[in-house]
């Protein structure tokens, strides 16, 4: 079954945000999908070597995109 989520990628040495977004997700892979935001930031941030975090979280559609992840998000590093 689909299911919306929100993702938030991160500077591990700031906290600042370098991406957000939702997308919609047919199964619970959030590992993947984390990897593979983390691999498309890395291309379109190459000016920043330094570490990331992916936050997932699943997202109503009603529900405004919040400014940081929430507490009970999965969180990713890479």
């Amino acid at each position: 079954m689909p299911t919306r989520y929100a993702y938030m990628i991160t500077r591990l040495d700031t906290g600042r945000r370098m991406s957000s977004g939702t997308l919609v997700l047919i199964g619970d892979d959030t590992a993947k999908l984390a990897d593979s935001l983390l691999t498309q930031n890395r291309v379109e941030h190459s000016y920043y070597a330094g570490s990331r975090r992916c936050s997932v979280w699943p997202q109503p559609a009603d529900v405004p995109m919040p400014d940081t992840a929430p507490v009970t998000a999965e969180h990713y590093d890479g």
